[in-house]
């Protein structure tokens, strides 16, 4: 297994720090467009706005993002849904 370095990239140390979090369940991403993102899917997810350019992870929305990230918790299927609007 390679090492990644993730000290020049905190939205990456932040999705791996995800998985890693729930690593004793299947974690399945669902990469869709940022475009056809909907506030009335994820009410009762997690969600995060990612921008990659300046490294912020948070859950305020700030004016300007490149990725959001809805976090699903199926606790009856041990499952994690990671869905990466990008």
């Amino acid at each position: 297994m390679r090492k990644i370095d993730t000290r020049a990239d905190k939205v990456l140390a932040f999705l791996l720090g995800i998985i890693y979090g729930y690593r004793g369940v299947l974690v399945e991403v669902k990469r869709k467009d940022i475009f056809r993102y909907n506030e009335e899917e994820h009410l009762e997810d997690r969600v995060y706005f990612l921008n990659r350019k300046t490294g912020y992870a948070g859950k305020l929305k700030p004016s300007e993002f490149t990725h959001i990230c809805a976090i699903r918790e199926c606790k009856e299927e041990r499952k994690l849904i990671i869905f990466l609007y990008k």
